[in-house]
């Protein structure tokens, strides 16, 4: 196969991923659409916040709801309710008033400490969104750029090469051994230090993965690094025998990058005031 029909799918696997990682997840934003005045509007609600900060969440007038939200009898008002998550025994969700600001209803989440999350919904001109199923948000701290932007791009470049190793050695083209060896580096480099000190800013926490927790987006960083050392051992010693496990090693890569991001993340329990794996 020609490098640059190689290049082509490496690409378009990569983006797969990186759209398939953007949309999914437990702090994905929920969408959802309503109809309004003959119009159908979408909105957002966050499943993420940052500590420190009031989280606002709109939702627009509604008159007739869907996907998210259940239809009732018009009033003109709106109302956010929040309370902790996991539930504390005995909490009851708290009421806040929200205000119309250019054609929608806003109101604020209050700020979390690390890892701290909260369950809410909204009820807005008698549509009800997600009160059935209340929305989970989590906070975190607030990560540098210079540390975030690094680590997104080492790991996607990370992705890229790891197609490419896979596609080579499919295609018994040698280049897999390099393509190999540079998907291990921008995993130790975005995973392992860029990674680490995204956790740290985030969750106060270098790692929440084996052995020390159950976080699933460290643990599967893990494992893609254990494959490809593993690929890059045997290439060195077992001569073309590496050929296989390389390609083993990048079927495993993007095998666990099929898992949503930030699913089994961090959180914080209450009852000890410790960051903990998410149930």
């Amino acid at each position: 196969m020609k490098k640059s029909w190689m290049i082509l799918i490496a690409v378009a696997l990569t983006l797969f991923f990186a759209a398939f990682q953007r949309m999914t997840g437990p702090t994905h934003p929920a969408k959802g659409k309503v109809k309004t005045e003959g119009k159908e509007v979408k909105f957002s609600l966050p499943r993420s916040g940052t500590e420190g900060k009031g989280t606002p969440v709109w939702v627009p007038c509604a008159l007739n709801g869907t996907s998210g939200a259940s239809t009732a009898t018009r009033t003109a008002s709106a109302t956010l309710y929040y309370r902790h998550y996991p539930l504390v025994e005995g909490q009851e969700y708290t009421p806040v008033s929200m205000h119309w600001e250019k054609g929608k209803w806003v109101g604020f989440l209050p700020s979390q400490p690390m890892a701290g999350k909260l369950a809410y919904y909204v009820e807005a001109d008698g549509v009800a969104y997600f009160a059935d199923a209340p929305l989970v948000i989590r906070y975190k701290g607030e990560v540098p750029a210079g540390i975030l932007i690094p680590h997104i791009l080492l790991m996607f470049l990370a992705m890229f090469y790891a197609a490419m190793a896979g596609i080579a050695a499919l295609c018994n083209n040698p280049l897999y051994k390099r393509y190999g060896l540079f998907t291990l580096i921008g995993l130790l480099l975005g995973g392992f230090i860029f990674g680490c000190l995204v956790q740290y800013h985030a969750f106060g926490v270098y790692w929440s993965g084996f052995p020390l927790g159950g976080d699933l987006t460290d643990n599967k960083t893990l494992i893609a690094l254990v494959a490809f050392l593993l690929a890059w051992g045997v290439t060195i010693f077992a001569g073309k025998a590496g050929r296989w496990v390389v390609l083993a090693a990048a079927v495993v890569m993007l095998g666990v990058f099929c898992l949503p991001h930030s699913l089994g993340g961090s959180e914080l329990n209450r009852a000890t005031g410790k960051i903990e794996t998410a149930r």
